[in-house]
């Protein structure tokens, strides 16, 4: 997938557009991108996704501290094992916060994507304090040459499917739910750094990943997961937490690799988490501890 910085460097024609910043790329934005790729499929058009990076709430209401169910990077792969062939992203910065959606639409959208098509989600906003909305759209498209499709809320368990709505459930600790939600499991991307090297000394080493600040961490406890290093994949055994036996206070992002011995330091790895085994927990000595690595594993 050819991803571009911003709008000037796109230079493709008969583009089929999907307008948000997908987030998480969960099953309510997977609708929106898979109904876009369809399109464009049958109409033999260019899909493309248009991300922003920062999220605009990291810079309209910095103090909430927002943080990401997935990095741009961790976007891209998710865009692209749905079929996009391209990818925008759109750095939001005050300026951009106090264009009119107008001005957006016309010195952006039209003038360098050119698009035949528009895919934009129930609720999608836009320009200047969110003025423009669905309609706003619509009308801008019958002006400026563009179809507009707006695509359906995806609900579960009688709830409606959005980024804020998962990002509590992962802090909550209610992990399956919120895979549930994401229709893919958790993705932590990270560099390998140096760690306290306790779980080499207790027998199960550990890579020890920095995991982005702006990520979300999922809560704390022990994860089942998948690492790729590389183009190979071995399965995981993941510790999110401060290690409270031992009193470190540090929360830590530490996968034990199954069947792996080599040395990972330095490098930059993906770790899929799928589902939570169990909650942290502070053990009363050190072979209790050991016990329950082996039952994680």
């Amino acid at each position: 997938m050819d991803i571009y910085p911003n709008f000037r460097n796109y230079r493709g024609r008969n583009t089929v557009v999907a307008l948000g910043t997908f987030d998480g790329v969960h099953i309510g934005h997977q609708k929106i991108l898979k109904s876009m790729v369809a399109f464009a499929r049958r109409s033999h058009w260019s899909p493309v996704a248009i991300t922003f990076d920062p999220h605009p709430q990291q810079v309209i209401v910095p103090e909430r501290g927002l943080r990401l169910l997935t990095t741009p990077e961790e976007r891209f792969k998710l865009f692209e094992s749905l079929g996009i062939k391209a990818t925008v992203v759109i750095h939001f910065d005050h300026r951009i916060q106090e264009m009119s959606y107008e001005e957006f639409v016309q010195s952006y959208l039209v003038k360098y994507l050119k698009p035949k098509k528009v895919f934009v989600g129930y609720d999608y906003a836009f320009g200047h304090d969110r003025e423009g909305h669905v309609r706003q759209l619509e009308e801008l498209g019958d002006r400026f040459g563009f179809a507009v499709s707006v695509i359906s809320p995806v609900t579960a368990d009688n709830v409606t499917v959005k980024s804020s709505l998962i990002r509590e459930l992962i802090s909550l600790g209610r992990f399956e739910r919120a895979v549930e939600y994401l229709g893919h499991p958790m993705r932590m991307t990270g560099k390998v750094v140096h760690g306290s090297h306790r779980g080499k000394k207790l027998g199960f080493p550990t890579a020890n990943l920095a995991i982005h600040p702006d990520k979300l961490m999922p809560g704390h406890g022990v994860y089942a997961g998948k690492v790729y290093i590389g183009r190979k994949v071995y399965r995981g055994a993941v510790n999110v937490g401060a290690r409270p036996t031992f009193a470190e206070g540090r929360v830590a992002f530490e996968v034990h690799i199954l069947d792996f011995h080599d040395d990972v330091r330095g490098k930059v790895i993906a770790v899929d988490l799928y589902h939570r085994l169990r909650e942290e927990m502070q053990f009363t000595d050190v072979n209790d501890l050991k016990h329950h690595i082996r039952e994680d594993i």
